[in-house]
């Protein structure tokens, strides 16, 4: 059994953290203020000699300065002196003020105060220049030669002692800066021995224990569900322990139902087998019995001779009529699951209407409006979705009507769509019979609908037209209907490209 101490891992870690943190911390508090002073004598003894070589510098421009003026008495000599003058008599007083009572010290605030007397004695001579005093810029000019030649030899002097005190100071910066180099490097070494011991005994304390709770799982994986987990004391790794053993037994668990439930559902699906075998042997007595009736073809080929023997008698109204009926019959017997030209769907409305008009007479008016793009009516779309609409029209709208009534017929465009109008002037439709059609339905309710709500010619209702374009096209806005302005309105919305989706679409005005 493995046994860890009751500590936990998180808090080992944080203590470990904490003590590296605070190791490098020391470390790098040591090196910053080794550094800053080392920063800081680097920076006074380099300070001291800029200024004496600034001041060494400028002494040489305005002395010419000084004797140009005497010469020539120049306005920019002048300028230039006054502008030498602030800047050196700058340097000379912050030497003064910032005196460091050293020998070095000393001689650099003698060396600024000679040098602002020999300012002042060069003022003097330059008043007197300006005063037309002789004998007075003269005398002062000879006193700034040798007074400039003795501050410059007395500066020279000053800078060979600082670059031998450099020289020194230097060294002994360069040993402090090799003793913090040696110091960094022993805490690193000391820092990543540390770290390093620290890392392993944390490695040895997960891993080990984590190994075998892997080994644990390996068994589980291949469904040895009847492994003994060794309890673990202390810490999380025993937390974890006892939530794989829970994890075991509800896994074990689980199965049993899956098996309990695959069995149910075996027994299930064998019963829905048996009743589906059940339906199907009712739909193929159905369709015998279909077949047992009059054969379609037979039909049709019986209406199509008729139709030759009324023309050879010169009946051409018996003949018209027959020969639109069985154009109507043979565009029947393709099949729903066959695509047809809009064109060829608009062919066999006005034959439907035809037959319509011969039997009821001047009761049924029909008007038909195909717009002025031949390309419109050269779509693919379904068969048998507008005669339908128009047969609904008829029965629903008009046939009740003492007056009779008008289906229109009309097709417009656009570049993405072709409308299709199938209109009547009849008794109209309400907006719950609108809701109803046009309505989301689910399976069940769709196989209702197509088994109840029929047509009477065809045996396709509305409600068929509108799921068959539904799912032609995969939407559900391809049909819509309105009832406005005295008018029943169906509309189909085509897209010229069967991908073209149909949501949102323009409408057009009729």
């Amino acid at each position: 059994m493995l046994r860890f101490n009751s500590v936990k891992f998180r808090t080992k870690l944080l203590i470990f953290f904490l003590l590296t943190i605070i190791v490098v911390l020391l470390a790098s508090i040591y090196m910053y203020f080794s550094l800053q002073i080392i920063i800081k004598d680097t920076t006074v003894m380099y300070e001291k000699t800029m200024q004496l070589t600034a001041m060494y510098r400028q002494l040489s421009s305005i002395q010419q300065e000084v004797q140009f003026y005497l010469s020539t008495n120049s306005s920019d000599s002048l300028i230039s002196f006054y502008d030498y003058m602030n800047e050196i008599k700058s340097l000379a007083d912050s030497l003064i003020e910032n005196i460091n009572y050293s020998p070095e010290g000393i001689k650099s605030a003698n060396a600024a105060n000679m040098i602002i007397s020999y300012l002042d004695n060069a003022e003097k001579a330059i008043m007197a220049k300006r005063g037309r005093d002789i004998d007075g810029y003269t005398t002062y000019y000879a006193l700034t030669v040798k007074e400039n030649n003795d501050i410059m030899r007395y500066i020279e002097e000053i800078m060979s002692g600082e670059l031998i005190s450099t020289s020194d100071n230097y060294a002994a910066i360069s040993k402090r800066m090799q003793f913090a180099t040696t110091f960094n490097n022993i805490l690193i070494i000391c820092v990543i021995i540390f770290v390093s011991a620290m890392i392993i005994s944390f490695s040895f304390q997960i891993t080990k224990p984590i190994t075998k709770l892997a080994s644990y799982a390996k068994r589980v994986s291949v469904g040895d569900f009847d492994v003994e987990v060794q309890s673990v004391t202390g810490g999380e790794i025993g937390v974890l322990y006892n939530a794989f053993n829970l994890m075991v037994v509800s896994i074990k668990e689980y199965i049993n139902e899956i098996q309990e439930k695959a069995r149910l559902e075996a027994s299930l699906n064998e019963q829905q087998l048996n009743n589906l075998k059940m339906k199907n042997e009712l739909r193929e007595a159905e369709l015998l019995a279909l077949q047992s009736q009059i054969n379609p073809h037979f039909i049709f080929n019986t209406i199509n001779i008729g139709a030759k023997i009324a023309m050879l008698e010169g009946d051409k109204r018996t003949c018209t009529y027959l020969e639109n009926a069985a154009d109507i019959f043979r565009y029947n017997l393709k099949g729903l699951d066959s695509y047809v030209t809009l064109k060829q769907e608009m062919d066999n409305v006005c034959a439907y209407i035809y037959l319509l008009q011969t039997r009821f007479g001047d009761s049924v008016n029909f008007e038909t409006d195909f717009g002025d793009d031949p390309s419109a009516l050269e779509i693919l779309v379904p068969r048998m979705i507008l005669q339908p609409i128009a047969e609904n029209a008829y029965i629903h709208g008009i046939s009740e009507m003492e007056e009779g009534g008008t289906i229109t017929l009309m097709v417009r465009s656009n570049e993405e769509f072709v409308y299709v109008y199938v209109m009547d002037n009849g008794q109209g439709m309400s907006q719950e019979k609108i809701n109803e059609l046009l309505g989301d339905e689910n399976e069940d309710e769709i196989q209702t609908v197509l088994a109840t709500k029929k047509g009477h010619t065809t045996g396709i209702g509305v409600n068929n037209v509108i799921n068959r374009l539904r799912l032609y096209y995969n939407k559900k806005d391809a049909v819509d209907i309105k009832c406005e302005d005295g008018l029943t309105k169906v509309i189909f919305i085509l897209p010229r490209n069967k991908e073209q989706g149909v949501n949102n679409v323009p409408s057009i005005d009729s």
